[in-house]
C-alpha cells in the first residue's frame, strides 16, 4: 500500500501537470495511477475520518478524473471507480439532509396526532 504523502505527491502532481507534458509516461503508467487512485478512494469508504479526508483533499474531482481515464483504456478498474464514485455521491446526498423534514405534529404512538400551529 502507498502511504498518504507519496499518494498526494502524486496527485498535486497530475494536477499540476497537462496531458502533452505526460508524453513520456506509458499507457500501462498512467493505468497504474488511474488504479490506485480508484483503490484509494474505495478504501477511504472503509473509515468515515479517511472518506471526509479524501474528499476535503479534492479526491472526488480526482476520482472522477481517474474514471474518466479509466474507461478510456477500458481498464477493468474503471467499473469499481463508477461504484466508488456513486458511494460518495450517495455519502454527499445523505449529509446534505435535503431527505429529512421536520416531524412536528406526527404522533409516534397510537395516539392522536398533535395539532401544530
Amino acid at each position: 500500500m502507498t502511504d498518504e504523502a507519496t499518494v498526494k505527491a502524486r496527485l498535486r502532481a497530475l494536477a499540476d501537470t497537462d496531458e502533452t507534458d505526460r508524453s513520456d509516461a506509458t499507457p500501462t503508467a498512467l493505468q497504474a495511477e488511474h488504479r490506485e487512485m480508484i483503490e484509494r478512494a474505495t478504501d477511504a469508504l472503509d473509515d468515515l475520518a479517511a472518506a471526509a479526508a479524501f474528499v476535503d483533499d479534492g479526491g472526488l474531482a480526482d476520482l472522477e478524473r481517474a474514471v474518466e481515464a479509466a474507461e478510456e483504456s477500458v481498464s477493468a478498474a474503471s467499473q469499481r471507480g463508477r461504484e466508488t464514485l456513486a458511494a460518495y455521491r450517495r455519502y454527499r446526498a445523505a449529509a446534505s439532509g435535503d431527505q429529512f423534514h421536520p416531524g412536528r405534529g406526527t404522533s409516534l404512538g397510537d395516539g392522536a396526532k398533535v395539532e401544530s400551529r
